[in-house]
């Protein structure tokens, strides 16, 4: 990871062959765009942690954080990002959109269909294989 990147978690979390994913308000950077439900890990926090913790603040569940997947780094015009995405397992809670303006259940293959921010469509390819 670049010393200046931001570091940022994302889940991949999967209802049978579904994959969840969430839209970005119109009104915030990447406005409209498809992400992995995830943030940005905190001082202190480690990668599993600060997942478990944005997963409850964006969407009002528990999770088990699994697997890590995929690194990306992609360096947009004001910043960079280094994404780590883990697969992850609803634990508890009812999915409630806190900070997304839309979510869906997708099949891998659909993914393709969503305009997804740039540091998300790497992990878009390795969930189609």
């Amino acid at each position: 990871m670049s010393d200046t990147a931001i570091l940022v978690v994302a889940g991949v979390i999967r209802e049978g062959k579904k994959i969840l994913i969430t839209q970005r308000f119109d009104s915030e950077d990447g406005a409209g765009l498809w992400e992995f439900p995830g943030g940005k890990v905190e001082a202190g926090e480690t990668e599993p942690d600060a997942l478990a913790r944005e997963l409850h603040e964006e969407l009002g569940v528990a999770v088990a954080v699994n697997d890590f997947q995929l690194e990306t780094l992609h360096a947009y015009p004001t910043k960079t990002i280094c994404l780590r995405s883990y697969e992850c397992e609803l634990v508890s809670g009812e999915l409630t959109l806190h900070c997304h303006q839309r979510m869906a259940w997708v099949e891998p293959q659909e993914l393709v269909d969503y305009t997804f921010s740039a540091a998300d469509e790497p992990l878009v390819a390795l969930l189609q294989k």
